[in-house]
Parts: C-alpha cells; sequence; structure tokens
C-alpha cells in the first residue's frame, strides 16, 4: 500500500487532475488527512496501459524503500496512470452488479 498525504496530492493534482483524489480510500484522525493506494490497484493500472515502460517502472516502486516518492515520481511521468488507477479503484470497490460481489 502507498500512502499519499493530502499535501502531496495536492502537488500531484496540478498535472494529473482530479482523479488523484479517486485513486483510494481517504483516511483522516482530524490533523492528518491521506489516501492509501492498493498496490493490487496500481499493478492493475499500469497493465492497463500496457506501456511497457510504466510497466518497467512497477519493479522500481516495488522494490523502493521509499513507495511514495516513487510513486510520485511515476505519477509526473505519466499523468494519465492516476485516471487508470482511479478507475481501477471504483471497479474494484463498486462493482456494476450484484453478480460481480463474488
Amino acid at each position: 500500500m502507498i500512502i499519499v498525504s493530502y499535501d502531496e496530492l495536492k502537488r500531484i493534482e496540478v498535472c494529473c487532475g482530479a482523479a488523484v483524489w479517486q485513486m483510494g480510500p481517504w483516511n483522516s484522525d482530524g490533523v492528518f488527512g491521506y489516501t492509501i493506494v492498493a498496490d493490487s490497484a496500481v499493478e492493475k493500472a499500469a497493465e492497463a496501459t500496457r506501456n511497457p515502460s510504466v510497466v518497467g517502472a512497477l519493479a522500481r516502486l516495488k522494490q523502493s524503500p521509499q513507495q511514495t516518492v516513487v510513486f510520485m515520481e511515476l505519477l509526473r511521468e505519466y499523468p494519465r496512470l492516476a485516471e487508470t488507477i482511479a478507475a481501477t479503484y471504483r471497479e474494484n470497490t463498486y462493482p456494476r452488479s450484484a453478480g460481480e460481489l463474488k
């Protein structure tokens, strides 16, 4: 899981758009707000892009001790990825039909 703070989301929204707010669930302790982006959503979104560079960047992301920093760099380099991650998150959170609730 990748934790992205409110401040980081505000900065990356400039290049990636409002989809950054929909990449995962929002959490707050009343002082600090953040979203949690699931590794599986990032992996599925990267595969969906069919871009070998994005897929290749996943290895670097997985191996980094500073995943949030690498994730933000990835979004800056591939801004449309935020939209794809948000769509993947929505698809897995809000199934289209009751038959998909398995």
